[in-house]
């Protein structure tokens, strides 16, 4: 096939699209879904050996590929094994600019690139990629149509499913006119994840396989090989992908199903040959252990203390032994499948969901058949259900909330300005006037306040605390760049080579250029004693003022910890001043709550330092940081500062 073919999809055949479908990806029948963080290169090493035919990697942000040198140098470096091939490399994306430009990155290293069109996640919603852009059609037409015009690789999409078969028959159509050589069809809807996944519809599937004539592969309910030529006869498709299924198993293709051990030591060699980040492996071990972790399950703990590769696999020989012991002493010979055993792990509380609605000749409904009776839930597991849809309805109101009460302060914020400049500003003179004043900030102005956030604790964290001081971080420089008077701010014992470095290079792009002061000097080396109050809550005076010509230490999440007056013992060493916040003074403990705490995240401390500079009002100040499940309401209605 030649480039000009490729370049306009309203020249190619039926037989043109097979053509290249088995000329660029060999015809494959086994194909490794994109996973998030799981299909990195060594995890598809490993399904090449064992039957894969075609690999996708993870889920990539095109924006983020363009702009970010970090993000495309360890993307690249995914791309870079020339054995892992036929790959599509899979990016999100909603415009067909960042799309385009992402791809021809990549086409020197891979077979084809994929749009997604399938994540579900809250993510995707808020950043408008993935199955939220399902709705989207004309947009969605837009970016495979200048794909196939500017690209020389395959082009592909993988969706979800719309409730009508009909509906989702003209979606396929939609994206076979729009230039896809080939697509996935995953056969849940946007709303099936979590507890609410429920059962793939393969009679979805085989209706958009019936109606398109380029490739087509199925992706759902694809547990054992059996489930693989099951749907390849139900369907007709030309492939099938799985994604949890080969994480629990990844000699699924072969149809065998071998000890976990084999499997990790194997996965293990392949990772120090193509290295990863240590919370994928760990993550591939929780996939391939899971039954295992569920008898042993202080073994869960020690996996994820692991802090390297080596720990990991000490914790995993632990493990295996204590799965030879299982199998010598017979105890387990009730199940059907031994622990240490790859087999398929069920989420627990899945919700049943109703059976494809028939269709006429036309796509149309012809009615809506119910529930099978063999799919009601028991009562305890509707209650079970009923609690986590009320828990997930309490999360996305509160979300609302605090997305309301963001857009409220930044609408003041321009208003503010705009009164002051007497027009309408421009996005880019906005961006210019938040830059100048953070640049002020840096540039020892005199009517700024100093803060330091104590970092020195970080090489003792594991992995999840050091994932949630990274997010605490970007949250307290988003508090600093909306405040109309922002802080002079320090990171202090800051290693740019260690975790918290790249988790924060990872979780927000452009930290590097964050107007921050950055530095590997402990605070009590930058700044002299005399200056400097360190904010725990275990100090037994209150901080009643807040001025610029002192630094205000807090120490990054430490005091979240279990270990109790890590700060304050910190402090006391060094000799400093030590403060609490005056929660005690202007407030009092909620009758009736069994648990209270003054223990406050970094970026809710900042949020009262600042507002209290700028309002010299504890009320208000304790108002914008102290949430309310802490456990205290003020003393008072009055407005008392």
């Amino acid at each position: 096939m030649t480039n000009s073919s490729l370049q306009h999809p309203e020249k190619d055949s039926v037989d043109d699209a097979y053509k290249l479908f088995k000329q660029k990806l060999h015809s494959p029948k086994y194909v490794v879904a994109p996973m998030v963080d799981q299909s990195e290169l060594a995890w598809r090493m490993l399904a090449r050996r064992h039957g894969a035919n075609l690999c996708f990697t993870p889920m990539f942000s095109a924006n983020t590929f363009i702009n970010d040198a970090t993000y495309r140098k360890r993307v690249l470096e995914d791309l870079s094994c020339k054995e892992d091939r036929p790959l599509i490399v899979q990016f999100c994306a909603n415009n067909a600019e960042n799309f385009v430009n992402a791809s021809k990155l990549v086409e020197i290293f891979c077979d084809g690139v994929d749009l997604n069109l399938g994540c579900p996640q809250h993510i995707a919603r808020r950043g408008h990629f993935g199955a939220f852009l399902q709705e989207d059609w004309e947009l969605i037409q837009n970016i495979l149509q200048c794909a196939r015009q500017k690209l020389s690789v395959v082009v592909s999409a993988k969706i979800r499913v719309f409730p009508e078969i009909g509906k989702t028959i003209q979606y396929a159509e939609m994206l076979q006119k729009a230039g896809c050589h080939f697509i996935t069809v995953h056969g849940r809807t946007r709303e099936q994840k979590g507890a609410l996944t429920g059962k793939a519809s393969w009679l979805h599937i085989k209706a958009v396989k019936n109606s398109l004539n380029i490739p087509v592969f199925a992706n759902g309910n694809i547990q054992y090989k059996k489930d693989i030529d099951d749907c390849l006869q139900e369907t007709g498709v030309d492939g099938v992908m799985t994604a949890e299924g080969h994480l629990n198993n990844p000699y699924i293709f072969e149809g065998k199903q071998p000890y976990v051990n084999d499997v990790v030591q194997e996965y293990l060699k392949l990772v120090k040959q193509f290295p990863c980040p240590l919370s994928y492996v760990r993550t591939h071990l929780f996939h391939l252990w899971a039954h295992a972790l569920q008898v042993h399950k202080d073994m869960r703990e020690k996996f994820g203390q692991a802090s390297t590769l080596e720990d990991l696999n000490l914790c995993n020989e632990d493990l295996n032994l204590r799965c030879v012991a299982d199998e010598k002493s017979g105890a387990f010979s009730t199940e059907s499948t031994p622990h240490w055993i790859c087999q398929p792990y069920i989420r627990p509380n899945r919700r049943p969901i109703q059976p494809p609605a028939k269709t006429n000749d036309d796509g149309e409904v012809e009615k809506d058949i119910g529930i099978c009776e063999s799919q009601k839930l028991s009562k305890n597991k509707a209650r079970r259900l009923a609690r986590y849809e009320k828990k997930i309805a309490v999360k996305k109101l509160k979300r609302k909330k605090e997305h309301d009460r963001k857009k409220q302060r930044e609408k003041a914020q321009l208003q503010q300005t705009e009164i002051q400049t007497g027009r309408v500003l421009r996005k880019c003179e906005k961006k210019e006037i938040i830059v100048g004043r953070l640049k002020d900030a840096m540039n020892q102005d005199a009517s700024t306040i100093t803060v330091c956030i104590d970092l020195s604790w970080t090489a003792a964290m594991n992995e999840k605390e050091v994932n949630k001081l990274a997010g605490q971080l970007g949250r307290l420089y988003g508090s600093n760049r909306k405040a109309e008077k922002p802080a002079r701010l320090y990171f202090s014992s800051f290693d740019h080579k260690g975790a918290l470095w790249k988790e924060c290079i990872r979780k927000h792009d452009g930290f590097e250029n964050y107007l921050v002061h950055m530095i590997s000097q402990p605070y009590h080396e930058k700044f002299c004693n005399t200056d400097i109050i360190y904010l725990t809550p275990d100090a037994e005076e209150a901080l009643m003022e807040v001025c610029p010509g002192v630094v205000y230490i807090l120490g990054g999440l430490v005091d979240e910890t279990v270990v109790k007056k890590l700060t304050l013992d910190g402090a006391s060493v060094h000799g400093f001043i030590t403060r609490r916040l005056p929660v005690q003074e202007y407030m009092q403990r909620v009758e009736g709550r069994p648990n209270y705490s003054t223990v406050y995240s970094i970026n809710q401390v900042f949020d009262i330092l600042l507002t209290f500079y700028s309002t010299q009002c504890w009320r208000k100040a304790l108002e914008a940081g102290v949430p309310p499940r802490k456990g205290y309401v003020f003393k008072n209605t009055e407005s008392s500062c």
